[in-house]
């Protein structure tokens, strides 16, 4: 087998079915298969993975973990490529599959991951968020950025392929709260292989989390940073994101329409750092 799509799945809900529908049709150099790992669906998802040739896989809710869910996916799985997608992603277009691993000809590269673009009706800080991070140009990974983490946003399982040589190398960790893939990624770059950047290789993906939802997500991130996954390397990190929100005040007031969400952006912007500081606090001291 040539690839295997991985999908990691609990209560995918409505997209799901149009996500198994545009996998199933990729224009692919190759052969290509789909495995799906439940953990405790109760919506109905594992019915509509059912309709398609995928192989499914059920878990316990409470065995999931980022990281040692996916490395079982791998384990799992019969492709010299792992492609790995979440349930609430969609790509663009049937060649998806092929932009995403046609750079994996190249004996030095090791991971690629593609662009994520917002869904239509995503809130303006998350739509910002999606363009700052995602830019339209190919990029090939720097090793020693300044700022790894914050430069090399678009490292995401949201998106991404690897080499299964390499995933037997270096494998998730599965003793981190969240970050896994920037981890794993951080130690590949650092072991002489190139990580590309591929905007060509998109799905629509983002979230619709109320701010308490993102609080708690920002304090799991904030855990990670505890124990050293994605923590930031520049000495100049508070006035970066100073900037950042300045640019994301500039992008809504220059919408026709938007500045209504100014508020809710500070809240937003406000939630995030206050829940990463407390996870961090968190993880560190207590």
């Amino acid at each position: 087998m040539d690839a295997t799509i991985i999908i990691l799945t609990k209560n995918a809900g409505k997209n799901f079915f149009p996500l198994l529908e545009r996998l199933s049709c990729q224009k692919f150099d190759g052969d290509y298969e789909v495995l799906v790992i439940d953990s405790g669906s109760t919506d109905g998802t594992k019915e509509v993975a059912k309709r398609y040739p995928v192989k499914m896989v059920e878990i316990n809710p409470e065995e999931f973990h980022h990281g040692k869910t996916r490395n079982l996916g791998a384990g799992l799985s019969s492709g010299r490529i792992l492609v790995y997608i979440t349930q609430d992603a969609l790509p663009l277009h049937d060649d998806w599959l092929q932009e995403l691993t046609d750079e994996l000809k190249e004996p030095d590269v090791a991971m690629v991951v593609g662009r994520q673009i917002p869904w239509q009706d995503a809130k303006p800080p998350e739509k910002f968020f999606y363009r700052y991070y995602f830019p339209e140009r190919r990029i090939e990974v720097v090793r020693n950025a300044s700022d790894y983490y914050r430069d090399n946003m678009f490292i995401s399982n949201v998106n991404s392929a690897i080499r299964r040589e390499v995933w037997q190398g270096f494998r998730f960790l599965e003793d981190v709260v969240l970050g896994e893939d920037k981890e794993m990624a951080r130690r590949i770059l650092l072991a002489g292989w190139k990580i590309i950047y591929r905007p060509d290789a998109a799905v629509y993906h983002s979230h619709d989390f109320d701010l308490w939802s993102i609080f708690r997500r920002c304090i799991d991130s904030g855990m990670a940073m505890s124990q050293g996954i994605n923590v930031p390397r520049s000495k100049n990190w508070v006035i970066q994101r100073l900037g950042y929100f300045v640019k994301e005040v500039r992008y809504i007031v220059a919408r026709k329409g938007w500045l209504k969400w100014l508020p809710y952006s500070v809240a937003y912007e406000a939630v995030k750092v206050s829940g990463t500081a407390l996870g961090w606090i968190n993880g560190k001291f207590l």
